[in-house]
């Protein structure tokens, strides 16, 4: 099974496609990264604009964890579409290339063959949130700081 695995993920790391799901992630993290940190104190001033003169607000409110919130909530839409991207090759690749005739005259069996696909899906998926979580937390941790999380 590890042997099908890793000739799954030989498979999705050679296609070039499956770079452009890594590539959109750095490129919207940076993007909102950089907007914020040249942006940010113009945007948070605007957004507690009719409350600041109910509370007083100490320390920075502009640090990581706002930077992860912030992109998190941004690909609620674009992760799914770039998991799908690579993932739905995974079936639908082979089928269109035509050699599932070839996979299945080995002596494995179909189960075994679509659970190695989608478990190298899973580590396609698991890799590209991974990246997410160093760019928005790392990266964020240089740029911002740590501080208090206000949502």
């Amino acid at each position: 099974m590890r042997q099908l695995i890793s000739i799954e993920l030989y498979k999705i790391f050679t296609k070039p496609r499956t770079y452009i799901g890594f590539g959109a992630i750095l490129l919207i993290i940076v993007a909102i990264q950089l907007g914020i940190g040249l942006e940010g104190d113009d945007m948070i001033g605007m957004l507690i604009q009719n409350i600041k003169d109910r509370f007083i607000f100490e320390g920075d409110l502009i640090n990581m964890y706002l930077i992860s919130y912030i992109v998190l909530n941004t690909l609620w839409i674009h992760v799914p579409l770039l998991v799908a991207l690579v993932t739905g090759d995974l079936l639908a690749g082979e089928a269109n290339s035509g050699t599932y005739r070839i996979l299945l005259t080995r002596p494995i069996s179909r189960t075994k063959l679509v659970l190695a696909k989608f478990l190298a899906g899973w580590i396609y998926t698991l890799l590209l949130i991974l990246l997410m979580l160093v760019l928005s937390l790392g990266v964020g941790s240089l740029i911002f700081g740590s501080g208090d999380l206000m949502v």
